[in-house]
């Protein structure tokens, strides 16, 4: 796994994450204790020198900084130790995320993948997938229930299920929003994920937790997804 690419395109793509929200918006969507955990995982599992993950977080403190969204900076031990005091790491600014934070990019659509006739089941309910959207900053999963009982799908498929991912090229996905809307007896659901998929993950992990337990769903990515390519379906 390229740690330091993965960190690197992570914190470009929460800095240039809410493309047509308020600054205060976007800058309040930016979770640095994340990005820091982030960083301690990949440093633990050998995928990042720890002096690497060091200069990547002052990098990105400063860059913060200079664009007006972090006022106060107190750096008196590692980003990435447990707590042993050291000299603070200089950083410097990153011009290509400093254009992320001022300029953020548009997302570009890379893929559809059709999930027809696949199903998520918790408890008693059962939701249809239709497809998963790939886009080049995050991941949408749309699916669609039958609202027979409207008060019991909301319990089942509502806020207390949890979800999360992998893929195969060691990216950790979050939880990012997404929404719902209701017709007739359709009740359809759009979870977003982030950051976007690197081009080598070839195998995506979603995992639904929910209080009875959790459902784990493993759909199939595309090969050469290009950054630069065009929309396509699959």
């Amino acid at each position: 796994m390229d740690g330091r690419g993965y960190l690197e395109k992570l914190i470009a793509d929460s800095l240039g994450a809410g493309k047509g929200q308020s600054a205060l918006g976007r800058q309040s969507s930016i979770n640095w204790l994340e990005i820091r955990g982030v960083a301690i995982g990949l440093v633990a599992a050998g995928a990042l020198p720890q002096e690497e993950a060091e200069q990547i977080l002052a990098d990105l403190e400063v860059t913060l900084q200079r664009s007006g969204w972090l006022t106060v900076l107190r750096q008196e031990t590692s980003a990435t130790s447990s707590g042993e005091a050291v000299a603070t790491r200089m950083g410097v600014e990153r011009p290509e995320w400093r254009q992320a934070i001022e300029d953020p990019p548009t997302p570009v659509l890379r893929h559809v993948v059709p999930l027809a006739g696949r199903t998520l089941t918790i408890g008693e309910l059962t939701a249809n997938l239709v497809c998963l959207e790939v886009w080049s900053t995050f991941l949408a999963l749309n699916l669609v229930h039958v609202a027979i009982d409207m008060h019991r799908m909301r319990e089942r498929f509502g806020p207390g299920v949890r979800w999360r991912g992998w893929d195969d090229a060691g990216t950790q996905y979050r939880g990012g929003g997404g929404g719902r809307s209701g017709s007739h007896v359709l009740f359809a659901e759009r979870c977003v994920f982030e950051p976007g998929p690197p081009a080598e993950a070839r195998v995506l992990t979603l995992v639904a937790e929910h209080p009875g337990g959790q459902i784990t769903i493993p759909i199939p990515l595309p090969a050469g997804r290009q950054e630069s390519g065009t929309d396509s379906v699959d």
